[in-house]
């Protein structure tokens, strides 16, 4: 019994780290210095919602990025005006859903708007769409139930 206990616990553990998407998250120059440790967040809908609101200065359409998702991405954006010798905007969060916020049409400004985003588990902690992962996890289900069934 307990066995079982400790092995649905372990499981539980594996598939909730497997489906966590992180991502850096910042808001502000001085929080999000390229010298700095930037610390690293599980995205969730507050995340999203800080981060949206702050990129809606400079991109139009944001709503679908801001929706309840199980999927996230992560993405970078940097503002320089023209004529400044260093930005003035920096933030780093999550994003609802796998499409690029970066793509998304920009308000009108004067300067140098710099952004990024990854998603899809290869700069993510994501693992859950990796597939050597599901297979790992999947073998990992199997030799579990076989351990406890003996």
């Amino acid at each position: 019994m307990y066995r079982f206990l400790a092995f649905i616990c372990t499981l539980s553990v594996c598939v909730s780290y497997a489906l966590a998407t992180q991502c850096p998250h910042c808001v502000g120059i001085q929080d999000c210095q390229t010298n700095k440790t930037i610390p690293t967040v599980t995205c969730n809908a507050a995340v999203v919602n800080q981060t949206v609101i702050q990129l809606s200065a400079y991109f139009k359409n944001l709503t679908e990025f801001a929706a309840t998702s199980s999927k996230y991405s992560c993405v970078k954006v940097n503002f320089r005006p023209q004529g400044y010798p260093n930005d003035t905007f920096a933030v780093q969060g999550c994003t609802a859903g796998t499409k690029s916020v970066c793509k998304q049409p920009t308000i009108e400004f004067k300067g140098s708007l710099n952004c990024s985003y990854y998603n899809d588990g290869h700069s993510l902690h994501n693992l859950a769409k990796n597939p050597f992962t599901s297979a790992l996890l999947s073998v990992a289900i199997i030799i579990g139930a076989m351990v406890i069934s003996s």
